[in-house]
């Protein structure tokens, strides 16, 4: 079966959990970018949607805690530049305040760590990207 590849931005700052994301993204054929804080995170989609870096990205993954800036101001900050990717909360802040917290942001998505194959299915069909 011949997939299409995705272009992903993790947004991670906890090394084991960017490694485990990581292998599951690529197992899935995807082209893995990665940021360990939301500001990070913003300058590489300011970059990508500047012309910088080949293009928008198809699919943002990020955490909520994270240094310097949190997954939440980060994603209200990609939203304002209008960029319309889906973004998915991938956190181990599960609570339905922590998920609504996200889906005001501007998250499309919430699902708690660790990343799998499974959840990484779910996400890919969802949004249209498998």
């Amino acid at each position: 079966m011949d997939r299409r590849r995705i272009r992903v931005l993790l947004v991670e700052d906890e090394e084991i959990h960017r490694v485990v994301a990581r292998a599951v993204l690529r197992g899935a054929g995807a082209d893995v970018d990665e940021a360990e804080n939301g500001a990070e995170a913003v300058r590489l989609v300011r970059e990508r949607i500047g012309g910088g870096g080949g293009g928008a990205y198809d699919l943002i993954l990020t955490d909520r805690q994270m240094p310097v800036m949190d997954g939440h101001e980060a994603t209200r900050r990609i939203r304002a530049m209008g960029v319309a990717t889906p973004i998915v909360a991938v956190s181990s802040d599960c609570l339905p305040s922590d998920v609504h917290a996200f889906t005001a942001a501007g998250a499309d998505d919430f699902t708690p760590k660790p990343l799998t194959k499974e959840k990484l299915g779910h996400i890919l069909a969802k949004f249209q990207l498998a």
